[in-house]
């Protein structure tokens, strides 16, 4: 039986005007071309809050608030588990810019479902539109 190494890694949905970011990893990734929340591993002693603030400057050139945390995501690749953390967050300062995709783009619930995801950012969108449902009054 293979052992797999569990990796944590973080992601913000970046919500603005009613829209979230979403970002196309480059063809030369591994998983290039799929659609997902930007974000990635966590360092050394970082909390998940303060990997995902470094993420996204390193990323996208934007400094976040974070405003909640999801529920995880476990998902498995070929030789290695991933644990994804997702946060909500909003941009305090400066403009996205795909430093490290081949692009970036804002969409609504329905433009969700036309995008080539990778699998565990499916369940975490699904969890973010269910959170948003029951949040409507």
């Amino acid at each position: 039986m293979e052992q797999k190494n569990t990796i944590q890694v973080v992601c913000a949905i970046i919500e603005k005007d009613g829209k979230i970011l979403v970002a196309k990893r480059r063809i030369s990734q591994s998983q290039g071309g799929f659609w997902e929340f930007p974000g990635g591993k966590i360092n050394g002693q970082e909390t998940p809050e303060q990997a995902v603030i470094r993420e996204i400057r390193e990323e996208l050139g934007i400094e976040i608030l974070v405003e909640k945390k999801l529920d995880p995501v476990s998902y498995s690749y070929p030789g290695k588990e991933v644990l994804l953390i997702p946060f909500i967050a909003g941009i305090i300062s400066g403009t996205p810019f795909p430093h490290e995709h081949d692009a970036i783009d804002w969409i609504t619930r329905a433009g969700s479902d036309e995008l080539n995801w990778l699998p565990p950012d499916i369940e975490i969108a699904a969890s973010y539109w269910k959170e948003k449902a029951y949040a409507v009054i």
